[in-house]
């Protein structure tokens, strides 16, 4: 069919889902345009082609939204789900087609966005953008700088080269130590698989900047929406041309 935008792409700027899940969704048959069943690579013009997911028409966000979340443990970062957890789109304003940027395990505290707008989304979490996440981890024992200097050259974690770019230790005593990660890849457990693989014990992680973003004077399940500018840096970030910020 003849347009001008991907299919996944269309989807994820209405904030249906990332481009990746997108896909998904476009493989599984879930996706219509004008009555067809989609296929992956399909383009649509947005002005003159419906699009259905699950028989339900989908139709672009014109104003895009964007919310950063102190995300408290026992949420789920995700939109729904099937077993009648908790979620984090719970603790915010009802919005359509809002969802979280990645994800942070349901224990886990700290920085989350949420947000309509698929398409920057898709290049936030995207390893090739290099976005840098940085996490407070609290491990047993001491961490001397050996060990921190093995976790800079790279850790083999399933066959993949995992490093970070940076580590500082804030605090310690006899029996813990307490530092500030600092990574870009974010492969799925990263944080916890490195701190295994270099045989430390993990007690509390929790995220405290992501794309230079904090949470500061958040407390836990607490939120705020961006401001133009943050919104403006994350379009740069993301190599996109951003709107006016002033």
């Amino acid at each position: 069919m003849t347009g001008n935008v991907r299919i996944n792409r269309f989807l994820a700027e209405a904030g249906v889902a990332s481009r990746r899940k997108a896909d998904i969704l476009v493989a599984a048959g879930r996706v219509r345009i004008n009555g067809d069943r989609a296929a992956t690579g399909d383009k649509v013009d947005p002005a003159r082609d419906e699009v259905r997911v699950d028989d339900e028409p989908v139709a672009r966000i014109a104003e895009k939204v964007w919310f950063l979340l102190n995300k408290p443990a026992g949420y789920l970062s995700a939109v729904t789900d099937d077993r009648g957890r908790h979620t984090v789109v719970e603790l915010l304003p009802p919005t359509p087609g809002l969802f979280p940027v990645g994800r942070l395990d349901r224990e886990v505290e700290g920085v989350l966005l949420l947000t309509t707008d698929g398409d920057t989304a898709h290049r936030l979490t995207h390893p090739s953008f290099g976005i840098t996440k940085v996490y407070r981890v609290l491990v047993a024992g001491n961490f001397p700088d050996t060990v921190i200097r093995a976790l800079k050259s790279g850790v083999d974690i399933a066959g993949h080269l995992c490093r970070i770019i940076d580590a500082v230790a804030v605090a310690s005593d006899q029996t813990t130590t307490t530092l500030e990660l600092t990574l870009a890849e974010g492969r799925k457990h990263e944080v916890k698989e490195l701190i295994k693989a270099v045989d430390r014990l993990l007690l509390r992680l929790e995220r405290i900047s992501f794309a230079g973003l904090t949470a500061q004077g958040l407390k836990p399940g607490e939120y705020r929406p961006l401001t133009k500018a943050e919104i403006g840096s994350i379009k740069k970030l993301t190599a996109q041309e951003p709107k006016d910020t002033k």
